[in-house]
């Protein structure tokens, strides 16, 4: 049986070396046939093989992989996620926290969540300056640093299976104010154990990270070179597109009524068509991408296809990057926590911070808890605005979930009305309040069966055996021994769910924490965010401010940082009109203003560097 184990991971790490997302998951539908099979997947040991890196290429691998010339898997794709704090499983170092310190069982994640996270009010309370734009880039940020397999195949997690080890299914409590079951199916994260020693396991589960650590937009261009080359048209280095839309190819997930003129996209990230703010932001960077690759094959006549892509790509990666850590971040954390941690980009020319010890790879706790916080500032709708930003269609989160429709119609051109509602409407406040299109009926199906985000997020906690609250204010330096940063209704609240401060979930206790000042996150989440992306920046041999032959010169730097969101949305879709800081509501000051009126980079700086 050992041997077994030992050539079915072999044979695994094979495969994740050299499949896609795609094809990664289809081979592990099939094996789910057999549940030992796909057991098989949970003991395999995390190191694939063996990499040879050439130290002379200047741009990043398609997979993450020999940015750390000393360490070529850390941040690369398809390789265990790292943590800030050991595990705590129950038992095994594998089993799903699921008792308190007690020893008795944790409360249902849906009970907690109809206690600590429902919108008890008729109305959606607005962030006063964020709009619907910051949730959305957060989104498809998120999907460039992190996405956790599940073990797949058919498994009756409410059913006859419902104790199986593959899953861990949500028990609904009694009296539930939507759902008629008593329970919620939900399978486990596909995991690996890091260690072996006389074929022994030594090592805890470990969740694997699908896509590449590094902000490098592998969202737009794919994790590994098969999905990379899919996305290109080998042509001017340029990427494919159907129509000014994204191309087709897309997942099965998604669903469409017109067969004629409706299809389902395809993007660098397997979740693209989830919902149509994000679909939009997808289209938005594809086009950015084919938009400067014009302009460097216009002052570069001489260059092929390939440095065309390589350096266009370079260029959208660092831009991804000025633009989160000058613009995006700065609103989460706020001024002061992005001076304490050195965050903020120098205003002018390079800075080289990078250090060879430091792992950026993703921590399962900032994607399985801290950076899920934006799910509190989805709304309800989905919606178009016009070229003057008045509201030309509305619908109901659940009618949009993986439909394309809203996206795809009109050649593309319902991405640009998407966006503009994005731009021009606030976000919900990042409150601890969950709507209920993502709190009752999160993909919902045509039978009425749907799903509870932030029950899933505290259950997925307990599943990656992510320690309890007290222990990451602990780490943080906060005080850990009481509810200092809560009100006193969130406390109460807590303390009446958990009974003692030792047994709450993560995400349960940051999620409800006073936000800091000028951020939209408590302490205990902007210690955690801050940290990662500290991690994103300093251990990034291409981060985009670093001297030397991965980064770029003075002057080029120069124009890179000339580059806004308000810029790059003027340069790809239609819009005349546009409010200087992207992500916040126009208001006095930040009115909109034409686009000629913003600073938008020149390119000859990259002329004939080849």
């Amino acid at each position: 049986m050992e041997k077994q184990i030992e050539n079915m991971c072999r044979v695994f790490l094979l495969v994740l070396a050299i499949l896609g997302i795609q094809e990664f998951q289809v081979l592990f539908h099939l094996q789910a046939e057999d549940e030992k099979e796909e057991q098989g997947r949970e003991i395999c040991d995390a190191s694939p093989p063996e990499l040879s890196c050439n130290s002379e290429y200047k741009y990043r691998s398609a997979d993450g992989s020999c940015n750390n010339l000393n360490h070529p898997d850390w941040g690369r794709s398809y390789t265990a996620q790292r943590r800030f704090l050991l595990p705590e499983y129950d038992s095994d170092c594998n089993s799903p926290r699921q008792k308190r310190y007690r020893k008795m069982p944790l409360p249902s994640s849906r009970k907690i969540s109809n206690l600590l996270f429902q919108n008890r009010n008729s109305t959606t309370d607005m962030d006063p300056k964020l709009n619907v734009l910051h949730m959305s880039f957060g989104q498809f940020l998120d999907h460039d640093l992190i996405l956790t397999p599940l073990i797949r195949g058919t498994f009756a997690c409410c059913g006859e299976d419902r104790d199986s080890d593959l899953c861990i299914p949500i028990t609904i409590p009694l009296g539930d104010p939507f759902f008629k079951e008593d329970c919620m199916p939900l399978t486990r994260s596909a995991s690996l154990f890091q260690q072996r020693e006389h074929n022994n396991l030594v090592g805890c589960r470990e969740q694997i990270n699908d896509v590449t650590s590094y902000i490098d937009a592998s969202n737009v261009y794919g994790s590994d070179m098969n999905k990379a080359n899919r996305l290109r048209t080998f042509q001017n280095g340029t990427m494919r597109q159907r129509n000014a839309g994204l191309p087709d190819g897309g997942t099965s997930k998604c669903v469409y009524d017109d067969t004629t003129h409706e299809y389902c996209p395809n993007a660098g990230d397997v979740r693209v068509n989830v919902v149509p703010n994000l679909g939009s932001m997808h289209l938005l960077f594809v086009r950015y991408h084919n938009y400067i690759a014009k302009q460097l094959a216009a002052i570069n006549p001489l260059w092929n296809d390939e440095i065309l892509y390589q350096e266009t790509r370079a260029i959208v990666s660092a831009i991804t990057q000025h633009v989160v850590y000058s613009e995006y971040l700065p609103l989460v954390l706020g001024h002061d926590i992005m001076e304490q941690y050195k965050l903020l980009p120098k205003s002018n020319g390079q800075d080289t911070v990078y250090d060879e010890k430091v792992d950026a790879s993703t921590r399962n706790s900032f994607g399985v808890a801290a950076f899920r916080f934006g799910h509190s500032q989805v709304t309800n709708h989905q919606k178009q605005f016009s070229k003057t930003y008045s509201r030309v269609v509305s619908k109901n989160i659940e009618d949009t979930y993986h439909h394309p429709h809203m996206c795809v119609k009109t050649e593309g051109k319902g991405s640009d009305g998407v966006l503009r509602w994005q731009l021009a409407e606030g976000t919900a406040k990042t409150d601890g309040v969950f709507e209920s299109g993502v709190r009752d009926k999160l993909f919902m199906d045509s039978a009425g069966r749907s799903l509870d985000l932030p029950a899933i997020n505290l259950q997925r906690g307990r599943d990656h055996g992510i320690p309890p609250y007290w222990k990451w204010r602990k780490f943080c330096g906060l005080n850990h021994k009481t509810f200092s940063d809560h009100n006193t209704a969130d406390e109460l609240k807590l303390q009446n769910i958990y009974r003692n401060l030792e047994n709450v979930d993560l995400f349960a206790g940051a999620m409800t924490e006073k936000h800091v000042k000028g951020g939209v996150v408590g302490p205990t989440f902007a210690c955690l965010i801050a940290k990662q992306f500290t991690l994103y920046k300093k251990g990034d041999r291409f981060w985009y401010e670093n001297d030397g032959y991965t980064g770029f010169s003075e002057d080029q730097l120069t124009e890179i940082k000339k580059v806004t969101l308000s810029s790059i949305i003027c340069q790809t879709i239609e819009v005349d009109e546009i409010t200087r800081h992207a992500f916040l509501v126009m208001s006095n000051t930040n009115p909109r203003v034409k686009c000629n009126n913003l600073t938008h980079p020149i390119w000859s700086p990259w002329r004939n560097l080849s």
